[in-house]
């Protein structure tokens, strides 16, 4: 619901404000469902890990260094950014370089990463006989980790993308391609053609981000080829009167009790079944009558 107030964030009671597009909003807060999801259960471990970190395995000369370096970092905006806490920077670091697989803790704080521009250059999305590849273009060498988020396939009317997923680390590209498919199928399966897939990259160094890159396509429809042969054809022939139960009587005749279909051989089923019920001329003579 869209409110007159000043620009506010974040939950307060029962009531959540928001930003949105149409100016401040709020609504009801709504406890979240809880999905234990086995990356979410990962990174939640990880992140356990380093909270009693901070007390228990780095120095007091450590601590400090690292309560220099947080308030010079600044949050990501929400609503208005500021400073970070020591705890809150060694904890956001380490947590970042959990994420794409890199053991260890960072004991002091790194010297702030300046990252040059993204070397993504775009999405390009192909349908062939092996299927639907993702593939991202590469412009430039590759200097530091790059992560891949994606979204699971939309509606191709959609011109903006919700959360994404992380899926992985950027592979190695091949004549300026880095094939991505694998990453995404693993996660939300083989998008069907005419969805809109969305891709987020983002570099890491010694847990430093830079700013995601977001870069979409749409799947392209199958073959020509795959297309005919994906049609179903029609065997069978199904025998079924389509017309009213009256349609039926008058255009079929009635079954007639101890008759065969056809008659004898060579006589015509009005002959036979007239022959069958005892009829006048029949082969024998008669009506069966004694001569």
């Amino acid at each position: 619901m869209k409110v007159l107030s000043i620009p506010s964030s974040g939950k307060l009671g029962l009531i959540v404000a928001y930003k949105s597009r149409f100016g401040n909003c709020r609504r009801t807060w709504v406890s979240p469902r809880n999905e234990r999801t086995p990356a979410r259960q990962q990174m939640r471990g990880k992140f356990a890990r380093f909270a009693p970190a901070w007390a228990r395995v780095l120095t007091q000369e450590q601590r400090d260094a690292w309560n220099v370096a947080g308030p010079k970092v600044q949050s990501k905006k929400r609503l208005a950014s500021g400073p970070l806490t020591g705890q809150q920077l060694f904890q956001g670091l380490n947590s970042a370089r959990a994420c794409i697989g890199h053991g260890g803790i960072l004991l002091w704080p790194p010297a702030e990463v300046v990252f040059d521009v993204n070397p993504i250059a775009g999405l390009t999305l192909t349908n062939g006989e092996g299927g639907v590849r993702l593939l991202l273009r590469v412009s430039g060498p590759v200097l530091e980790d790059i992560m891949v988020f994606g979204q699971a396939p939309c509606s191709a009317g959609r011109s903006k993308r919700r959360n994404v997923a992380y899926l992985g680390l950027l592979p190695a590209p091949k004549d300026g391609l880095s094939d991505i498919t694998d990453l995404y199928v693993a996660r939300y399966g083989e998008p069907r053609p005419g969805m809109k897939v969305f891709i987020v990259t983002r570099q890491q160094k010694d847990g430093w981000e830079g700013d995601a890159l977001e870069t979409s396509g749409i799947v392209p429809e199958n073959p020509a080829g795959q297309q005919a042969a994906a049609a179903p054809t029609l065997t069978l022939i199904p025998y079924m009167h389509k017309g009213c139960t009256t349609d039926a009587h008058q255009t079929i005749a009635p079954p007639i009790p101890g008759a065969q279909w056809g008659g004898k051989p060579g006589m015509p089923g009005g002959e036979a079944a007239q022959s069958a019920s005892g009829g006048s001329d029949g082969a024998d003579g008669g009506s069966g009558a004694p001569g």
